[in-house]
């Protein structure tokens, strides 16, 4: 631990507690009754765990309201099975992100959110905005995460928690920013989600979908391998196709119910990782840089590139009962001098559009040690 930083608030035995265990056993009697009698929405449980403890908070225990800030740490393990199985030598965005969110969901769950319903509730990520300022790898050290509720709004038996979220790096210098939002939701409005209303996919025409190539996901470095790998196969290639005619993909990966990241997130409450798809559609794009500029197993990305500001939307979920998760990328913008593209895109879970994502910008680089510049 970091000079300073001695006062723990919460130790990395009580995350793994409030992950599988008994919530008391980390909150206290107050959580006595979700030990056996009622479920509550827990922390991600390992190999999918990243904080390792609270060193700070002002959030009141027990008292849902905004303004409270939480300061937590993660110490990056040099040897960390994400960068083996990224191909990478960068912390994948799945990983960052969660690194941010875990530390919103514990303060969601020492305020005592689950105690304002008689009904028990599900925790869910909604979306939100963020940007990438720094490369994290293997030598990372502690990353310290601080988190301010900014807004508390409950309506219709739902709970919605707005945070401003910031990762440091062990130097105190900014790695991942933004703002993000949560609801709590009874297990009836989880199964009556519609997805993104007015979602507009891209449908190409009959023509360009049979010159489209189809393929199965690449299994090589320096693309992940199957651990890690969240598309089997890719349903549709259109190098130039598009809206704005400078690519398209789409890709496809079965749903497993015995998936590793389903045992992990969540105890009691089996649902794929929403920074997981967001995985998958930056897979998307590595696959159409790799087409547009030469690579070997030897290459870095930025994925996604520092500096560029980008946004999700989660309005569904996928389950273990679902069949068939669709990852569709519309290239919108592509600068050749960096090796750069921007992208839009959407998740669908067995036909239903559930995710959105919109301005993630992928880097790719041809040198393993070349300089991994900003976007400004």
């Amino acid at each position: 631990m970091a000079p300073g930083k001695s006062v723990v608030v919460f130790s990395r035995s009580q995350v793994l507690e409030f992950a599988t265990g008994s919530p008391s056993a980390a909150f206290g009697d107050r959580y006595r009754p979700f030990d056996r009698d009622r479920f509550i929405a827990r922390l991600p449980a390992p190999p999918y765990s990243f904080l390792d403890r609270v060193i700070h908070t002002t959030a009141e225990p027990w008292t849902m309201k905004p303004g409270g800030t939480t300061t937590a740490e993660y110490d990056v393990p040099p040897d960390a099975w994400y960068f083996a199985a990224a191909r990478q030598p960068a912390m994948p965005y799945a990983v960052l992100l969660e690194v941010a969110l875990q530390t919103c969901g514990w303060t969601s769950a020492y305020i005592g959110s689950a105690l304002h319903s008689p009904t028990d509730l599900h925790y869910r990520n909604l979306g939100g905005t963020a940007v990438v300022l720094g490369i994290v790898t293997p030598d990372a050290g502690t990353l310290t995460t601080t988190v301010t509720m900014t807004r508390v709004s409950k309506s219709a038996g739902m709970i919605i928690q707005n945070f401003d979220f910031a990762v440091r790096d062990a130097v105190g210098r900014d790695v991942f920013r933004g703002d993000t939002y949560f609801g709590f939701f009874a297990a009836e409005s989880l199964a009556q989600q519609v997805g993104i209303r007015d979602a507009e996919p891209y449908r190409p025409t009959a023509s360009e979908a049979a010159g489209g190539e189809r393929f199965a996901y690449l299994d090589g470095p320096p693309f992940p391998d199957a651990t890690l790998r969240m598309i089997d196969r890719i349903d549709l290639f259109l190098p130039d196709g598009g809206p704005h005619r400078l690519g398209f993909v789409r890709g496809v990966k079965d749903v497993d119910s015995a998936e590793w990241f389903f045992k992990a997130h969540f105890h009691q409450d089996p649902v794929w990782p929403g920074s997981l798809g967001l995985e998958a559609f930056l897979q998307l794009l590595a696959v159409v840089a790799s087409r547009r500029w030469e690579d070997d197993s030897q290459t870095v990305w930025q994925s996604p590139a520092v500096g560029g500001s980008h946004n999700w939307v989660y309005r569904g979920q996928v389950v273990p009962g679902d069949r068939r998760v669709t990852v569709e990328a519309v290239v919108t913008r592509i600068d050749p001098d960096t090796q750069t593209l921007w992208a839009d895109g959407f998740l669908l879970v067995d036909g239903r559009v559930i995710y959105q994502m919109k301005d993630f910008a992928f880097r790719h680089t041809a040198e393993r040690h070349a300089v991994l510049p900003s976007l400004h």
